[in-house]
């Protein structure tokens, strides 16, 4: 499975919140049950590496977070991923892309 590529533009000192769903078809009718799989995801800008807090919403749904405290002082671009690790083992890319961070002008 190919890894979805989506690129991020987020404002410095905002909470970042992704979520994503997980379906067998592109109907969306049957989900695909991920309830005991485990999520790891991060953005790399510059050295700093910044880790998610992945939790899962339903059986079949995640939600990424990067706490704002976290997103401060930012003002760079780097990149970006979450992986899924099975219960069988495998291991699968889901999502990345580029990520910039918009540095905040008003204060």
């Amino acid at each position: 499975m190919a890894a979805a590529i989506v690129d991020l533009d987020i404002n410095e000192g905002d909470t970042f919140t992704m979520s994503l769903e997980f379906w067998e078809n592109q109907d969306n009718i049957i989900p695909i049950d991920i309830s005991n799989d485990t999520f790891k995801g991060s953005f790399k800008i510059g050295q700093k590496r910044i880790d998610m807090t992945i939790n899962h919403l339903s059986t079949n749904a995640i939600e990424a977070t990067v706490n704002h405290s976290l997103m401060h002082d930012l003002s760079a671009r780097g990149a970006y991923d979450i992986d899924q690790l099975t219960v069988e083992g495998e291991n699968y890319r889901v999502i990345q892309g580029a990520v910039r961070i918009s540095p905040e002008v008003t204060v």
